[in-house]
């Protein structure tokens, strides 16, 4: 059997078809998990995020539970659960109970952007004390985050640990201390001042007497 040059070239135009066939098939399979990459990474740009934190008020030795939407899209639906009591200050009432408050016992309709809440837990006597009850403050305790973006619904837990709080000092701002200082100067001139001021007055009146 001969194999003429027409049927060599035949072959190996269908076999660089088929190299190419399978390269396109190979690119556009690619390109679609490339696709799919970038789509998932603006969602994950877009989506609203509800991050829940620990800090310490500035100035003084409170410290507040922060739940703030640190995503660029509204938080739909938002249902915050503590999986434990916790009352703030120690004080072991209904009304001071974090698990009964409304953003804990209710759905929330919407948390925009940048939105936040915020909640006294307490000072470190209060929760740090040895005759402190870890019924009425636990120092570690869950909160769980369920909340929808159009289609897509996220659910996220965070641990929430006071233990690494104890013992730290309380933040101060440097601008409101120097302000402080600049008060208290302003307050030692001022008496300086009315006390110069008396000085005068009743030296004058002495004067006058003795006229």
């Amino acid at each position: 059997m001969n194999i003429t040059l027409a049927d060599t070239l035949a072959a190996t135009n269908v076999s660089i078809t088929t190299v190419f066939a399978v390269l396109t098939f190979f690119i556009l399979r690619a390109n679609r998990a490339a696709v799919s990459a970038m789509r998932d990474q603006m969602n994950e740009q877009a989506r609203p995020y509800v991050h829940v934190s620990i800090q310490v008020r500035m100035g003084t030795p409170v410290i507040q539970l922060l739940v703030r939407n640190v995503g660029k899209s509204p938080a739909q639906n938002l249902r915050l659960h503590i999986d434990r009591d916790f009352y703030q200050y120690g004080q072991k009432v209904e009304g001071r109970n974090l698990v009964r408050y409304s953003a804990f016992s209710n759905p929330i309709d919407c948390l925009p952007p940048l939105s936040e809440l915020l909640f006294d837990l307490g000072t470190g006597p209060n929760i740090f004390s040895n005759d402190a009850d870890p019924t009425v403050c636990p120092t570690t305790f869950e909160v769980a985050a369920d909340y929808g973006h159009g289609k897509n619904t996220y659910s996220e837990k965070t641990q929430m640990d006071l233990r690494p709080y104890l013992g730290t000092s309380v933040p101060q701002n440097p601008v409101v201390e120097e302000l402080e200082r600049v008060r208290k100067s302003i307050d030692n001139l001022s008496g300086v001042v009315k006390q110069s001021a008396n000085a005068a007055i009743k030296a004058q009146s002495a004067e006058e007497k003795n006229d």
